[in-house]
């Protein structure tokens, strides 16, 4: 790998929330052209784009695509007249300068239509970690304890997402330090991710337990954050790198910051363990956990499948409550399921 980049080398906060965050640990910015992906946050509310330098926005190809996708997800309003709400969304943001060719939101319903079952299998690839970190960190137990769970959880014969098991990892350890806090930061690190496991009764459809909507939820949270570097890894890329625009605090200012995705000099991808972001104990704890995880090959569709099916029982595993067990099912039966061995095509 090479040089580690520092947080404040790869992240550009605005005055209004939103931070525009150069996700590769090991990827420095560059001048040129690049590719600017949007979140829910920055593509609705796009007045943090006249807080940026000049040269930065001048040189940013702008791809909703990600808060899009999200949007078709989980939100009804939008189902029922996508290509309007795009049009509407692009108008707002040509008022910063911002343009697309014509017919883009035509062409982005096109494609969120033909894709619909391959991007919900993606989409809730990551369902069964968030629910078995939430379930791990409302539990009280030593540090030792969780993670020894968690290494075990590791050893199982189910999808290699060491992002999320390294996530959850952070959590664990972060949950025991709560007075850890950034020299940049007023809050302590752990009160975001608490804050991003919590539920939302008041909003999004969400309950007082891991229903579909949280699941969902959350998924959709970490899309930015996993997906990117999936994209790359396959050879997608406009200009010489990629950007992420984002007013979600738990990414821009934890996750894209200790959990950051590395880009080998081959092309390949993974996650990694930002050092000199951690106490030392804590980036040996979880550093400990990410090397448990032993590399494999390419799945097989009917090893993806006995896989993924091992990590949904496991989540189930680790709650009590059946009303979180059923949504599990549900998102493993109506959104995993019915996608699984498709590809994602383009246009």
């Amino acid at each position: 790998m090479n040089e580690a980049i520092p947080y404040f080398q790869r992240c550009h906060r605005t005055e209004s929330g939103t931070a525009v965050i150069w996700p590769f640990l090991n990827v420095e910015r560059q001048r040129g052209e690049r590719e600017l992906f949007l979140d829910n946050n920055a593509l609705t509310r796009p007045q943090w784009l006249s807080e940026l330098p000049q040269d930065l926005l001048r040189d940013s190809v702008v791809n909703p695509w990600m808060a899009i996708q999200e949007q078709w997800f989980s939100n009804p309003c939008f189902r029922k007249d996508p290509k309007n709400r795009i049009d509407g969304w692009i108008k707002n943001l040509a008022q910063y300068g911002v343009n697309f060719r014509a017919g883009y939101a035509s062409d982005q319903v096109q494609w969120l239509t033909k894709n619909e079952k391959a991007l919900r299998r993606q989409f809730s690839s990551v369902v069964p970690f968030v629910a078995i970190m939430r379930c791990l960190l409302s539990q009280k137990m030593p540090v030792d304890e969780s993670l020894a769970r968690l290494i075990e959880m590791g050893q199982s014969d189910i999808p290699r997402f060491t992002g999320a098991i390294a996530l959850t990892a952070l959590g664990v350890v972060l949950k025991k330090q709560q007075s850890f806090k950034w020299e940049s930061d007023t809050k302590p690190a752990y009160s975001y991710l608490s804050s991003f496991l919590d539920f939302h009764p008041a909003e999004k459809d969400e309950s007082d337990h891991m229903n579909v909507p949280y699941l969902r939820n959350r998924a959709g949270d970490l899309n930015m954050w996993y997906v990117l570097p999936v994209l790359r890894q396959l050879g997608y890329s406009i200009g010489n790198y990629s950007a992420l625009a984002t007013g979600d605090k738990a990414l821009h200012r934890v996750i894209f910051r200790a959990i950051p995705p590395v880009m080998t000099p081959n092309g390949a991808t993974g996650f990694s363990v930002a050092p000199n972001e951690l106490p030392q104990e804590a980036f040996d704890q979880v550093a400990g956990v990410v090397l448990s995880l032993q590399a494999r090959g390419v799945a097989t569709l009917d090893e993806q499948l006995a896989r993924m099916k091992t990590a949904f029982k496991l989540a189930k595993a680790w709650t009590t409550d059946q009303r979180e067990c059923d949504a599990l099912d549900e998102v493993f039966s109506e959104w995993w399921l019915p996608g699984h061995g498709l590809a994602i095509v383009p246009l």
